[in-house]
């Protein structure tokens, strides 16, 4: 099979097009927000509530935009999305070039943001399916990890000279035309019609039935669980807690440039393997992986050079990449396609609870016990839990197969 096959598919280039300009308005903004904010009151405070806003809005409405991208066209609600997002960011970009925007605006344009955003994120897991055949699905989910982490720099890169030399509301701008771009792209797509049932819509019963397939496949839980825990425990202290310990110990920023540049390389590389590489046994081998991660925290830690903490972040960054293409890959295939929006969305609110609550509580909890005493944990949390997690029988005996049910057939819609 072709390295770049899946490219070949009308559908799926539309909608990996559309990811990745997607991709790198969302690595733009941030930087773009937060000086918009600084610059309108010069509080850091200001700066947490307003991404505080964004995450809040998306985790609370996570679980509605899973059950609308089940029920309706999944492509139409990624456009609604967008378009939401496109008159968000307009909005934004368009009072701060103008010089009359308000905190509390932009505040609220971003909680508007958020929740705009947790319909696309379901949507897009579900759509993956629809625009190739199932041989092709881990190639794709390989394409679009990749276009996530090669936008990352890009995104950022941009973000940060556009909001140095004219300003941030230029670049929430050219945000809002990178969503505008993505609605554009996923418009030209044609899929096939998914049939739906004849029942009227009930949104519990529909979330009930989400949670029943979620919970239907041990592996799903238990390793959604032990990720977010994941967050919590290892990978929020040691992003939170490492620029500290850099300024303090290893030589300031450059040092943490290095680390964080070791972790997006990993990252890419990630993706590319995923092109290809699947493991048979698929937990088994992302386990191991995973428990490598403990590395970067134990050397953090310890103030080990900032070489060896970098190459151990690439390590992190791999697995963790490659881990997510076999991981959508699987989901995608044995979960069926009319509950997998919901599922996507469960999974999505363990890890978005988890990730802000783990940067919340990382600076107190070091202050309690000790910075490298916290990252200790996080290291011997990594080993412990995974070798608990591959005691238990349906993650450890999982093996790739087929999808559960064929591809739809193609039809107009």
């Amino acid at each position: 099979m072709a390295v770049a096959a899946a490219l070949g598919e009308r559908n799926f280039r539309l909608l990996a097009s559309a990811r990745t300009i997607s991709f790198f308005g969302t690595n733009l903004a941030p930087i773009a927000v937060a000086f918009a904010v600084l610059g309108l009151t010069g509080s850091a405070t200001d700066v947490g509530f307003a991404f505080a806003a964004w995450t809040l809005a998306q985790i609370s409405t996570l679980l509605v935009g899973g059950v609308i991208a089940d029920r309706l066209p999944r492509r139409r609600v990624m456009i609604a999305s967008d378009t939401a997002n496109f008159c968000v960011r307009a909005a934004m970009g368009a009072f701060l070039v103008a010089g009359s925007m308000d905190v509390r605006v932009l505040i609220a344009l971003q909680a508007v943001g958020g929740a705009a955003t947790a319909f696309y994120s379901p949507a897009s897991t579900g759509l993956v399916p629809e625009t190739v055949s199932p041989a092709l699905l881990q190639q794709a989910n390989g394409f679009m990890s990749v276009a996530r982490y090669a936008a990352f720099p890009l995104g950022a890169a941009a973000g940060g000279t556009i909001v140095a030399t004219i300003g941030s509301g230029w670049a929430l701008l050219l945000d809002a035309a990178t969503y505008a771009t993505s609605a554009l792209l996923l418009s030209r797509m044609h899929l096939p019609a998914r049939a739906r049932t004849a029942a009227a819509p009930n949104f519990v019963h529909e979330l009930r039935e989400g949670w029943q397939a979620f919970t239907e496949h041990t592996w799903v839980w238990v390793l959604t669980l032990w990720i977010s825990l994941y967050f919590l425990i290892t990978y929020a202290p040691f992003f939170v807690l490492g620029p500290y310990i850099a300024r303090s110990s290893l030589g300031g920023a450059a040092a943490w440039a290095v680390v964080v540049t070791g972790e997006a390389i990993g990252s890419l590389v990630g993706g590319l393997v995923g092109l290809r590489l699947r493991p048979n046994r698929a937990w088994v081998a992302l386990g191991s992986l995973f428990a490598v991660s403990a590395v970067q925290c134990a050397l953090l830690a310890v103030r080990a050079p900032v070489a060896a903490i970098g190459v151990a972040a690439a390590a992190a960054g791999f697995a963790f990449a490659f881990g997510t293409v076999v991981w959508d890959t699987t989901l995608q295939e044995q979960i069926p396609r009319d509950r997998l929006s919901r599922v996507s969305a469960y999974n999505w609110l363990g890890a978005m609870a988890f990730l802000p609550a783990g940067y919340a509580i990382a600076g107190p909890v070091a202050d309690l016990i000790g910075m490298s005493t916290s990252l200790w944990i996080g290291a011997a949390w990594i080993v412990v839990s995974t070798a608990a997690v591959l005691c238990v029988r349906d993650v450890r005996r999982f093996r790739v197969r087929g999808p559960v049910e064929p591809a739809p057939a193609l039809a107009a819609g």
